[in-house]
């Protein structure tokens, strides 16, 4: 029991060090998911979009756009434009999905634009699919838009913090098109665009401050 006790203070230390390098020396992939409704237990994955960002760059041959064959279109496709007929030709099993997203996660942050959301259709999906526990740092760059906003007593009006909204403060153009590949690299600008903001010295630990943390997706 001490022993256990003593591997979970060494790792937390860990943990805690790394976190003060910059957050260049940091790896991220930026996720995006798009659902069925608004409710991880009665609605469900459309789709997912990511990119992932290496030594501060964006690296576009990274992004991926990966629809499920299990999704239920019905009235949602004037949403996210996806139909039957894309999901019959190009969707894959969410269980595969999700296997393949825990191993680019080993050693990447998850970064998402409003987390609560992203995370709950995961933690979801991953009970769904009894997959092993897996661990993960996250950003929301939501959150981080927030505290900015705190800090700086900058009044935000309703709808502000949406991503074309948060996007818009930096002078980042609008992306016409919705669909999960899109979100993700809107939100993989903001972030750049966020951490420019911070300074030079920023640090994956002043990130997490203002709006991250860690999770852990298991069976139950």
């Amino acid at each position: 029991m001490l022993l256990r006790c003593l591997q979970k203070v060494k790792a937390w230390h860990i943990s805690r060090q790394a976190m003060q390098r910059a957050w260049t020396e940091w790896n991220y992939l930026v996720l995006d998911i798009e659902t069925s409704g608004l409710d991880p237990k009665n609605d469900h994955i459309v789709s997912f979009g990511w990119v992932c960002i290496y030594k501060g760059v964006i690296e576009l041959d990274t992004a991926r756009h990966i629809v499920l064959d299990s999704a239920p279109i019905g009235d949602s496709v004037g949403i996210h434009m996806i139909t039957d007929s894309d999901v019959q030709q190009q969707g894959k099993r969410q269980e595969s999905v999700l296997r393949y997203l825990r191993h680019l996660l080993r050693e990447r942050v998850l970064v998402m634009h409003h987390a609560p959301m992203e995370l709950g259709f995961l933690k979801h999906a991953w009970q769904t699919e009894a997959l092993p526990a897996f661990s993960v740092s996250w950003l929301d760059t939501l959150a981080i838009e927030r505290a900015k906003a705190h800090r700086s007593q900058q009044p935000i009006q309703d709808g502000g913090f949406r991503l074309g909204a948060c996007r818009e403060r930096y002078g980042l153009p609008e992306y016409q098109g919705h669909d999960a590949l899109t979100d993700a690299l809107a939100t993989a600008e903001l972030l750049l665009a966020q951490i420019a903001y911070q300074g030079k010295d920023c640090r994956l630990h002043d990130l997490n401050q203002m709006g991250g943390g860690r999770v852990k997706f298991t069976t139950r």
